[in-house]
């Protein structure tokens, strides 16, 4: 029998910091058909939103009634972040301070007055933003999710040279299936050659779930970070393979300390620990 699945693996995987996680405005600059390395190499696919500031000036939303706290749908979503201004008439004599007097939902477009605030109920405004333009996949660029590779296509809306802001996911669901089936086999091998007497392949403990989850993750964040290691070469993939290693570490001491109970002797918790061992002898 096996002792976890998939499924459990991916669920334990999403759960950690590194596995899964967002991503806003991560800037860069295209050139021509070249590529460019976003800071993951996981990337959720359909997750990403590709965005460029082409406006010269703000935008005029012109007059809002403001109500209640009720949210009020400005023109434009994707709202440059600290780009609203918002006064009391069009000729600016008195500008409210966000997060005092108004509250924006910069993703959805949306304004409403701030709990406490100078903006009275009912009260007229005028309200300046710029915002951004979303691009369209394999209109306007390409993503391989894979690598995390961005690339804009010529002819598109993307100017030559144009900076971008994305924001994507990710997440473990795009960890390979393959990859989480091996780190499976390999995981449950190791362990049934350490069983102890009286335990075999058929055991159904908890313990041996929980241990072979434990372990294939371990061995899965060891992969991850190699992988980045070889493929990628920045500052920022760097960190990444940190964050991959002390998650491998942290799964395979909990993994051997959650299975010791079942095994003929006690595990090796890491080669960290053993050369530690070593350099006090």
């Amino acid at each position: 029998m096996s002792w976890t699945d998939s499924a459990t693996v991916k669920k334990h995987l999403m759960q950690s910091d590194v596995a899964v996680g967002s991503v806003e405005n991560e800037e860069h600059t295209l050139w021509g058909t070249d590529s460019v390395q976003l800071n993951s190499a996981v990337i959720t696919s359909g997750s990403e939103e590709v965005k460029t500031m082409d406006l010269n000036t703000p935008y005029e939303e012109g007059s809002q009634i403001l109500n209640g706290y009720n949210w009020r749908a400005l023109d434009h979503s994707d709202i440059v972040p600290g780009s609203v201004v918002v006064t009391d008439d069009a000729l600016r004599s008195t500008v409210h301070i966000e997060g005092t007097d108004y509250v924006v939902d910069y993703e959805e477009g949306n304004i409403r007055r701030a709990v406490g605030g100078s903006i009275g109920d009912g009260a007229e405004v005028y309200i300046w933003y710029l915002y951004y333009t979303v691009h369209i996949k394999d209109t306007d660029y390409t993503i391989d999710y894979t690598s995390g590779a961005l690339t804009r296509i010529n002819g598109g809306g993307i100017a030559n040279g144009g900076i971008v802001y994305v924001d994507y996911t990710t997440t473990a669901s795009t960890i390979p299936d393959a990859l989480i089936s091996e780190a499976i086999t390999e995981a449950e091998d190791k362990i049934l050659a350490r069983l102890a007497e009286g335990y075999d392949a058929g055991s159904s403990d908890q313990g041996l779930k929980t241990g072979a989850t434990e372990l294939a993750i371990a061995i899965i964040c060891n992969a991850k970070a190699m992988d980045i290691m070889n493929r990628l070469h920045s500052n920022s993939s760097d960190d990444m393979t940190e964050q991959w290693r002390e998650m491998s570490l942290r799964y395979q001491n909990q993994a051997w300390n959650t299975l010791s109970r079942f095994l003929a002797k006690p595990a090796i918790r890491s080669a960290k620990t053993q050369v530690n061992m070593n350099l006090h002898r």
